[in-house]
């Protein structure tokens, strides 16, 4: 009988160190995702939606030829994103979410505006050069003819 004491007691003290240990795991990482959130909404001081963008576009008087929506957004952690095609040339805008708490959101936030470069953390971390403004990013292309009237364009957002 002692010895079915011993292994209750024994069992009951586990059960309570791997509930003590998984409440504080879990306090940490809900923590965590807070604090990630909490920076992202403090790295977006004003937003802009990609509308906004492509009405800059037409009043400047440049012509979209073609405007598809990524579906990849996420890869860089942004919630939105669209291509356009201007002379042949393709320039992508994405939006982030600044309510969103992951972390790769919170990472390309912050080097798109302090390094102005984001990074593809599915293709071995590549990085891209981007420009940031208001919560959007535009992916650098600097090959272009139309460059800096597009860069004009969205700085005036």
């Amino acid at each position: 009988m002692k010895n079915k004491s011993r292994i209750l007691v024994i069992f009951l003290v586990i059960v309570i160190v791997v509930v003590a240990f998984l409440s504080i795991f879990l306090y940490n990482k809900e923590h965590r995702v807070e604090e990630i959130k909490q920076e992202a909404k403090e790295l977006v001081k004003e937003s802009a939606g990609i509308d906004e963008f492509k009405n800059k576009l037409e009043e400047s008087e440049i012509e979209i030829d073609e405007e598809t929506e990524n579906t990849e957004c996420e890869l860089i952690g942004a919630s939105e994103g669209y291509t356009y095609k201007i002379d042949e040339q393709e320039f992508q805008v994405y939006r982030f979410d600044f309510n969103k708490s992951d972390e790769i959101t919170v990472t390309n936030l912050k080097m798109a505006q302090e390094e102005g470069k984001i990074i593809l953390p599915s293709f071995n971390n590549i990085e891209i050069k981007v420009v940031y403004n208001k919560g959007l990013i535009l992916i650098n292309n600097e090959d272009s003819e139309d460059w800096d009237l597009i860069l004009e364009a969205f700085n005036k957002i």
